[in-house]
């Protein structure tokens, strides 16, 4: 009878914590941020420094496929995403008006001062 108790105890304690643990990891998601507008238009994404999870949200192309167009950088131009083969045609051809290729500025070098 003992044993029954425990047991009974136990079943109904796990119950307890497992019914607060399901509540606990159904917290509300994050809201998205909503996409950046430039008179109207929205702004393009650059392929050469936007996130893989920007890439995909912008483009509404898959992250795997973000993913390999984060690895292939950098692009001097957008049309290398067809030219080294990381998007199809059909894929460049709905997302070439929605990117850019911006290139990062070349480090200035300083030149030594000039020795009297």
């Amino acid at each position: 009878m003992n044993c029954s108790r425990f047991h009974s105890t136990v079943g109904a304690l796990a119950l307890l914590l497992g019914s607060g643990l399901m509540l606990q990891a159904q917290a509300p998601a994050k809201p998205v941020a909503p996409m950046t507008r430039t008179k109207g238009k929205l702004k393009p994404v650059d392929i050469n420094s936007a996130t893989k999870e920007e890439i995909s949200f912008m483009l509404g192309i898959d992250v795997g496929l973000a993913a390999k167009i984060v690895a292939g950088r950098p692009y001097p131009t957008k049309a290398r995403l067809v030219t080294q083969n990381i998007v199809s045609a059909e894929v460049y051809a709905s997302i070439k008006d929605k990117v850019v290729a911006r290139q990062s500025p070349a480090p200035s070098v300083k030149k030594p001062a000039a020795k009297k």
